[in-house]
């Protein structure tokens, strides 16, 4: 599918993405032009455009010999505090999803996680982890394309056949894993190289993704999932009831 937009700018556009929602590590070079332009399947000239951009923006820094080094990220919004709800209503969601769609798998293996992933599960870098993508396709389109991490401990006997035909909270609550707790960030983001291929959008496509934390009894981060959905496919609906007894102004500063 081609866009009207021009590649470099869609380069810059998903390389922006990923580093203010700490992709790359400040102390890590993000990849150089070569392998960048190997990845998103086009010239070093047309990424060099693109990564002057961001220095132009002071998101990078540019050394000769040492490489490319993130410089600055996003400030974290101070309003961004959890909306606590109940677990019962995501499961319910989960299990619509799974009946009205089809599961195509990717990929499952072992490996790191990407550093932001990481940072969540609170493990290592170079932490060993169960990875598996899959996309799920609605009215034969792709849906979504899902990421999963897992500790070894409660996925270690996945298959490729299993992850075709299960959600994965089933499959590792088969395991005999208990779901204490999830937490869920919703963010809008953009299509990078690996995620147009698979939900067959432009690079630089709008996406939402959608960050799922889950935690056992021991309130363990034990499986981390990243859902980029297609923006024009997905929509996120609240309802949100009055609870007697529990009124109160948004402002109540007047009412001393």
């Amino acid at each position: 599918m081609s866009s009207p937009t021009p590649l470099y700018h869609r380069i810059y556009a998903v390389m922006r993405e990923r580093i203010v929602n700490d992709y790359y590590p400040l102390d890590v070079p993000v990849p150089s032009e070569a392998e960048l332009a190997e990845s998103f399947t086009t010239s070093r000239i047309t990424v060099r455009k693109a990564m002057e951009m961001l220095a132009d923006e002071g998101l990078v820094t540019r050394t000769r010999g040492r490489g490319t080094f993130v410089t600055d990220h996003a400030q974290k919004s101070r309003f961004n505090r959890a909306v606590v709800s109940n677990i019962n209503g995501l499961f319910s969601y989960l299990n619509a999803v799974g009946k009205g769609t089809r599961l195509k798998v990717v990929s499952l293996d072992r490996g790191e996680a990407p550093p932001r992933i990481c940072a969540q599960m609170g493990v290592a870098p170079t932490a060993d982890l169960i990875r598996s993508a899959r996309v799920r396709e609605l009215d034969g389109k792709p849906y979504s394309l899902s990421m999963a991490y897992i500790l070894p401990a409660f996925g270690a006997g996945l298959t490729r056949k299993d992850l075709a035909t299960t959600n994965m909270i089933d499959l590792v609550q088969r395991e005999g894993t208990t779901v204490e707790q999830v937490e869920q960030t919703l963010t809008a983001t953009l299509a990078d190289e690996y995620a147009a291929q698979h939900l067959k959008v432009p690079i630089g496509a709008a996406l939402m993704r959608v960050n799922r934390l889950f935690f056992n009894a021991e309130m363990v981060p034990f499986y981390a999932a990243e859902i980029l959905y297609c923006a024009d496919r997905y929509e996120y609906r609240v309802s949100l009831k009055r609870e007697r007894g529990k009124d109160f102004l948004l402002d109540d500063s007047r009412n001393p």
